[in-house]
């Protein structure tokens, strides 16, 4: 990045991710200065970013890893990413702290910051097992938005476990769930499929599910191409109970990488390419490569 910008060194980058700014606020100019959300759907997901190597970085925790099953030291990170099919767009992220809110409270923050900030109408919003608690499925249905996701077979539906709801492998059923929420479960093998839209068929529900994937598909690419993992910068764990800032060093890092995958998007869109081929050509081309996605991002700052 040094040897690209003519004005800005190595340690004046460093030294940029201590500074007091916003991450988010980066975030959406770039949304607003390079793409237009309209209909598509909404998938929230958890992923942890690993710091194995950096015990006392004060961002990180100890935490489960859904990919490698114990738990992992690292940060916590709950991201929002919009997709309609062929645009796959992160639209907004939260970091988990130690003490602070949950997870699923996260969750509830990026679908209200997309609803009221960004104006975000989806076709359906689109949850793993782990996001569906009582509180994100009433506030979707508020919010008058259909939700297609998973549900754990320890959860109740009309008053029974769903594994002992029906034994059989492949089954539908119209019933509430503990909180009086009527929906729809679709049994397929050893998954439950739950959603809010009650006309929709069983091959319809796990077709769209299925569309949740796209954002294992952004994580994949932000944390390979994008050196979502690689930044060493953040400030030493103090041993005593001292308050922390809300944006820190990793904060922004994450940040300035998702403005980065923006752009890439926005940039493959235009010349009909794939990431991996915009990638390739970035590096055959080398520095002289004109990029007119990040000159609409420079004139919008």
């Amino acid at each position: 990045m040094a040897q690209a910008l003519q004005h800005a060194s190595h340690d004046r980058l460093t030294r940029m991710l201590s500074g007091d700014w916003f991450g988010q606020t980066l975030l959406e100019l770039a949304l607003r200065a390079l793409f237009t959300v309209v209909g598509g759907d909404l998938i929230v997901d958890d992923t942890v970013v690993e710091k194995p190597y950096a015990p006392c970085l004060a961002e990180a925790a100890w935490v489960w890893s859904s990919k490698q099953r114990p738990v992992v030291f690292g940060i916590p990170l709950v991201l929002l990413v919009w997709t309609d099919g062929q645009v796959r767009v992160p639209l907004a992220f939260r970091l988990w702290r130690t003490g602070g809110p949950s997870t699923c409270e996260l969750a509830l923050e990026l679908l209200s910051y997309a609803r009221h900030r960004l104006g975000c109408k989806p076709q359906f919003g689109l949850f793993d097992a782990w996001d569906p608690a009582k509180k994100l499925l009433k506030r979707l249905r508020d919010y008058g938005w259909y939700v297609v996701c998973q549900r754990q077979k320890n959860r109740r539906f009309e008053g029974h476990p769903l594994k002992a709801y029906r034994r059989q492998p492949y089954w539908q059923a119209l019933g509430h769930l503990a909180g009086g929420l009527k929906v729809l479960v679709v049994r397929y093998r050893r998954q439950y499929y739950v959603t809010n839209r009650l006309s929709l068929a069983a091959v319809e529900v796990r077709t769209i599910y299925q569309r949740r994937h796209e954002i294992e598909d952004v994580l994949k690419m932000l944390k390979s191409p994008f050196n979502l993992e690689a930044c060493q910068a953040g400030s030493t764990r103090v041993w005593q109970n001292t308050p922390r800032a809300n944006e820190g060093p990793q904060a922004h890092h994450i940040a300035l990488c998702l403005v980065a995958y923006v752009v890439s998007e926005r940039e493959r869109c235009d010349q009909g390419l794939t990431l991996r081929q915009l990638r390739r050509h970035l590096i055959l081309t080398g520095l002289t490569a004109p990029l007119p996605s990040l000159q609409r991002l420079r004139m919008a700052a």
